[in-house]
């Protein structure tokens, strides 16, 4: 993960480094959006991905973006905590006993999306945007609760669970695992007024957060990140 977290920095100073021999202006401003997320299911029994769907979830998006401005071309690292994750809701009803389950897991990252923004006018107006990302997990938990209801009396019962991030599956049975590098790709719309901009994109998670085996296997079964995300930043010296 460090050799990652080292080549993310250092494509994009190779970026700043770039727009700065190339006379661009450069400013730094603070970003704040918020996330719709679910996730992309592939699994290897087609009548269990049926089965299988997960709905949004709401989360923050807060962070710093540099904005290397040069004409209508713009390069735009940022560096985000950004809340990602899925829910799942599921009701059955067989000989009057009626069975709720809900499940909420929330995944928090820190990512760094490096973003190549055409401005449809000179340096304000509409934008066109598209740019790989690099998130490294840094927590997670799942929240769960099920109920039952039977002759007017429901039971229920809840639980948390703490998510890992590792490459393999551990051995405490407590808690749940995932891969902890996600990589995909972002693209979107935008408008830049003055120092502010405002966005709307779509991060196409490409990267498997199911981890391998105890015994290093890689798993036939694949989920991925899907999120929508608006966002506004605004420039400190901008024009």
């Amino acid at each position: 993960m460090k050799k990652t977290i080292y080549c993310g920095l250092f494509v994009t100073g190779i970026c700043l480094a770039a727009a700065s021999s190339a006379s661009a202006q450069v400013t730094i401003g603070a970003r704040v959006g918020l996330n719709a997320a679910t996730i992309g299911v592939n699994l290897e029994d087609e009548d269990d991905e049926e089965d299988f769907n997960p709905k949004m979830i709401l989360g923050p998006q807060v962070g710093v973006t540099v904005n290397a401005q040069f004409g209508s071309f713009a390069i735009q690292p940022s560096l985000l905590f950004a809340q990602k994750g899925y829910r799942i809701q599921e009701d059955e009803e067989d000989g009057g006993i009626k069975v709720e389950y809900k499940s909420t897991t929330r995944l928090s990252y820190l990512e760094l999306p490096v973003n190549f923004v055409y401005t449809l006018g000179e340096e304000d107006g509409f934008q066109l945007f598209a740019g790989p990302y690099v998130g490294f997990g840094i927590s997670g938990k799942d929240k769960s609760e099920i109920s039952l209801q039977y002759n007017g009396q429901k039971n229920s019962d809840s639980q948390e669970t703490d998510i890992v991030f590792a490459n393999e599956y551990g051995d405490d049975e407590d808690k749940d695992y995932l891969r902890g590098l996600d990589y995909g790709l972002n693209a979107g719309l935008g408008y830049k007024a003055g120092p502010i901009q405002a966005q709307l994109g779509y991060g196409l998670g490409l990267g498997n957060l199911i981890t391998n085996s105890k015994s290093g296997e890689k798993p036939d079964d694949k989920i991925h990140n899907r999120v929508l995300h608006l966002s506004v930043a605004y420039f400190f010296g901008g024009k």
